[in-house]
């Protein structure tokens, strides 16, 4: 939540935030405290990322903050005990910060260090450290789990688990049938309708008696169309990406045929295919791998709960009075 907020507003001044009252101890995770300043700063953001996600709608915010802010103190308490628990295993994801914010870095400014960003974040009043500790929290976050939750159910998934998943998940492997296509394109310009059709027709007739295509577009198409600077061949384009005429007139044809002339706005196009790839599925020998990983997580999903609750069960908790009638 927090480091949606912090990547979203690199280019805006951040709000000044609200002075602190004297701090005191929310809520006690182990060796660990979460104090109130903690708990107004996440109720802050909070607030930034709903301001960001409805910007026009004041109304919906208020709803959101209210269902939300109930758990705010959860997800604190959750992030402790990721961070205890990732320093109990030596999970180090420092170089993985470092890559990270090179990274956004880069994006921002191809020539930028990692210390121009620093400075450049300072002035734009982001706290580095702020920018670390949320790239910390995700990414440990994410490393514990796949150790502990991710990888034990990937590891016992049996080769009849892993096939029938591919098999209920066969439209996540399909790959769109593909078109290589040459045109010829005769515009309307300088010539009527009635001499721009004759001479697709004849372009057509000739192509189908065996004249090279190449030789056509170089005759016929207007040299003012880009394909005509490329032997009238077109990108490469996805069956599911075809606009509607042409969809219509590629389902008559196979490939090597020529189109017979198709009217355009603009003018009248001759389509040849010179190649036509069906539509087809990865077979599951090349993807077993992928498939394991997705239905491994897909399962560890329903795990989550679980472990968070058991995290939450061998740690001390203890979570003062008055903030625990806020959570209610």
């Amino acid at each position: 939540m927090r480091l949606l907020f912090y990547l979203t507003i690199l280019s805006t001044v951040i709000v000044a935030q609200e002075p602190i009252l004297v701090d005191e101890t929310v809520a006690k995770v182990n060796n660990d405290i979460i104090t109130r300043s903690a708990l107004l700063k996440a109720q802050q953001e909070y607030r930034q990322e709903l301001a960001l996600r409805f910007p026009d709608d004041l109304k919906k915010q208020e709803e959101e903050y209210a269902r939300g802010s109930k758990v705010l103190l959860d997800v604190l308490i959750e992030e402790k005990l990721i961070n205890q628990r990732a320093q109990e295993l030596s999970i180090d994801v420092e170089a993985d910060i470092n890559r990270a914010i090179l990274e956004l870095a880069r994006q921002t400014n191809p020539q930028w260090t990692l210390k121009d960003f620093e400075e450049y974040l300072k002035s734009q009043g982001i706290d580095i450290e702020e920018v670390r500790k949320n790239y910390r929290s995700q990414l440990q976050r994410r490393v514990l789990l796949f150790r502990e939750v991710i990888s034990p159910i990937y590891e016992r998934l049996k080769p009849e688990e892993k096939r029938q998943w591919y098999e209920q998940h066969k439209e996540l492997f399909k790959v769109p049938g593909e078109y290589k296509l040459s045109e010829i394109f005769i515009s309307f310009e300088g010539k009527t309708e009635a001499a721009a059709e004759a001479l697709a027709r004849q372009a057509v007739s000739e192509a189908r008696s065996g004249i090279p295509f190449e030789q056509l577009v170089a005759k016929y198409s207007d040299p003012a169309r880009p394909s005509s600077t490329n032997k009238g061949h077109l990108p490469d384009i996805k069956e599911n990406e075809l606009i509607e005429y042409l969809r219509k007139a590629l389902a008559r044809m196979q490939p090597g045929e020529v189109s017979d002339p198709i009217r355009t706005d603009k003018g009248y196009q001759v389509i040849w295919i010179r190649e036509h790839k069906r539509e087809s599925t990865i077979p599951y020998a090349e993807v077993e791998q992928q498939v394991a990983e997705q239905l491994a997580i897909e399962r560890g999903q329903e795990k989550l709960k679980d472990y968070f609750k058991s995290l939450r069960e061998k740690a001390y908790i203890k979570i003062a009075e008055n903030y625990k009638e806020q959570q209610e």
